[in-house]
């Protein structure tokens, strides 16, 4: 009987290891490591535009613009030069990637000036409350 629980203990605790390394961090020694020059080159075989190479979580990161201007963020595995995680980020997102809330005709470069609706009136500027 102690055995068999072992046993279940020593299956159980494994299954729960392969779950446990199922993310995006890379594991990789650094005698196997590519130079960043690899990735530099991997990028712009795709298309990318590097802004900036460091590295993050034991994965080579790389932020950019790809071929189609739009910007992202990349982990790659520094050994096979491979995509771990790839996040395109919208051109509103700050840098945690929340939104910014955004108003449009309201800024410093339109106060005092009427609505084209005349939505606020002659010369009325918003007024706004931030909690």
């Amino acid at each position: 009987m102690m055995k068999q629980m072992a046993a279940a203990i020593l299956v159980l605790t494994l299954a729960g290891l392969g779950t446990a390394r199922a993310d995006d961090d890379c594991h990789v020694p650094m005698e196997r490591w590519q130079p960043r020059e690899a990735v530099q080159t991997m990028a712009a075989g795709r298309g990318w535009t590097v802004t900036r190479i460091k590295i993050d979580d034991g994965c080579y990161e790389i932020r950019g613009t790809d071929e189609g201007g739009r910007p992202f963020k990349a982990k790659i595995d520094p050994a096979t030069l491979e995509i771990v995680k790839l996040r395109y980020k919208d051109r509103d997102d700050d840098h945690h990637g929340a939104k910014r809330q955004r108003t449009q005709g309201i800024g410093p470069e339109t106060a005092g000036e009427t609505s084209a609706d005349g939505l606020l009136g002659t010369n009325t500027r918003p007024k706004a409350v931030v909690k």
